[in-house]
């Protein structure tokens, strides 16, 4: 079940949070640095500074720590919170992953939700995808919608500019279209879009030679955070 965003800081990052039950025992690791390599029916819960998973797990995977590394397949659902979090592998159920940076690669059949700084999928996402991402790269496959907005905002707290920006670049397949909003957005020579595509943005996106825009509607972002549009 998917959950929201946790908070910063390093004991939000370790906090125990409540993943959906599957059948069979659940593997724990609780301490500083761990790595497990396991087959298993059932689940597995780490947490750590520095944790690493492999191998096959039937039910869900929750992993909280500052460093992440997740190589599996996993059978039910994927939680995974830290300052960098890498995944690999496949996951059949949700996939929630909270992060610094965000690396996603595999095949993850359920829906796929992501907030981070840096965000890179190179995968295939059977359900599409929700990004909220300072700076998102894609060159995967998503076969359903996606929803990507970008964090980053010119404006601090009072109301001053500041240098920050979101950008957001294509470079895979889009399928099923959806929305993509930031201060910058690009598709690349590989980006393909199948279905209709609302970008908000600053201005017009960036196009690769041959790039096909039919399908991209273009709307001013003039300036609104992307979560209020």
């Amino acid at each position: 079940m998917m959950k929201p965003l946790m908070t910063a800081g390093v004991a939000a990052l370790l906090a125990t949070a409540c993943v959906q039950a599957q059948s069979g025992p659940t593997s724990t690791f609780d301490g500083l640095a761990g790595s497990r390599n396991v087959n298993t029916d059932g689940n597995v819960e780490m947490n750590g500074a520095a944790i690493s998973l492999e191998g096959r797990v039937g039910g869900y995977v929750e992993m909280n720590g500052a460093a992440v590394d997740v190589d599996a397949q996993i059978g039910g659902d994927l939680e995974a919170n830290g300052g960098a979090v890498e995944i690999r592998g496949s996951v059949r159920g949700e996939s929630l992953v909270n992060g610094g940076a965000v690396s996603m690669t595999g095949r993850y059949d359920g829906p796929v939700e992501v907030n981070g700084g840096a965000v890179d999928f190179d995968g295939s996402f059977g359900e599409g995808f929700s990004v909220n991402a300072g700076a998102f790269e894609f060159s995967g496959e998503a076969e359903g919608p996606v929803t990507v907005a970008g964090s980053g905002n010119n404006r601090n707290w009072m109301g001053r500019r500041r240098g920050d920006r979101s950008e957001i670049e294509i470079n895979g397949t889009l399928s099923a279209g959806g929305q993509l909003c930031a201060h910058e957005v690009e598709f690349g020579r590989d980006a393909v879009v199948y279905e209709p595509l609302t970008v908000i943005a600053d201005e017009e996106p960036r196009y690769a030679d041959g790039f096909d825009a039919s399908q991209i509607t273009f709307v001013q972002r003039e300036d609104s955070r992307c979560d209020e549009v």
